[in-house]
């Protein structure tokens, strides 16, 4: 009776608590350091036991220690793999900011954030920060966590391991998600290429001018005028992306399964 018990919830237990911990771990939402490890085990073990709970199927508990450990690291690095997905396109506008910050001559100003790990620069914080309070506004952790319900349908927890395709689908998603924050920084970039023109023509025509020092407070006052004026249309452009990040998903999950 305790074995049927065992096989029937507890072993697919520990199999969605993996991959939903990893997932979790991975995800902004809760991969910030400043949230306490305690808070996302327990987020972690309620939301697997409510799946467990709902979860129908048959698995056979693995006859070695060895092919147990095998199953439970299928599991957190499906988990991770799902997870890398959402942090890979919210990067896209600390990348944007970063582009922006480096042409402006910010990256001086960045510093460490534990949140992130790193060096972070201001413009890609404030753009990052933004775009994750807007996917939360629009109710995106919503369709975050169904598309994570439904890929233990899609991915069984006995199904094949990741092969090659789902590899090379995250190299070009990296590159496209390159090119469009590079999209998204480039009214910016472009504005401070004509203005280092502008401000080498002035260089060689009045010589005493210091450049550097006219340049610096120059360039970081075009680009918050400019933001101020892209602003506006940064919200559609979010919601694109947060649209492009719902089908990934599920390219991800059809492709796997």
């Amino acid at each position: 009776m305790a074995e049927a018990f065992f096989l029937e919830f507890w072993w697919p237990f520990m199999l969605i608590f993996a991959r939903i911990a990893a997932f979790v771990a991975a995800i902004p939402l809760f991969g910030w350091r400043g949230i306490p490890i305690v808070v996302r085990v327990l987020f972690s073990f309620v939301l697997a036991l409510l799946l467990t709970m709902n979860w129908e199927g048959q698995l056979a508990f693995p006859p070695s220690d060895l092919e147990l450990f095998l199953a439970l690291g299928r599991q957190i690095i499906t988990g991770l793999i799902l997870g890398f997905t959402v942090y890979l396109f919210l990067s896209t506008f600390l990348m944007a900011g970063q582009f922006m910050d480096h042409k402006a001559g910010l990256m001086m100003a960045g510093s460490f954030d534990p949140l992130f790990g790193g060096q972070v620069t201001i413009m890609g914080q404030f753009f990052y920060f933004m775009a994750v309070v807007l996917y939360l506004t629009v109710n995106g952790h919503h369709i975050l966590f169904l598309s994570l319900r439904e890929s233990f349908y899609l991915i069984p927890l006995d199904g094949a391991f990741a092969g090659g395709d789902i590899i090379w689908h995250y190299v070009r998603t990296f590159g496209f998600v390159f090119l469009l924050s590079f999209q998204i920084a480039a009214p910016v970039v472009i504005v401070l290429w004509m203005l280092d023109l502008a401000l080498g023509f002035l260089s060689r025509t009045v010589p005493q001018i210091h450049v550097f020092i006219v340049g610096l407070p120059l360039k970081v006052a075009l680009v918050l005028l400019v933001f101020m004026f892209i602003l506006p249309m940064l919200g559609r452009v979010m919601r694109d992306v947060f649209d492009l990040l719902a089908r990934d998903m599920i390219l991800v999950l059809r492709s796997w399964s």
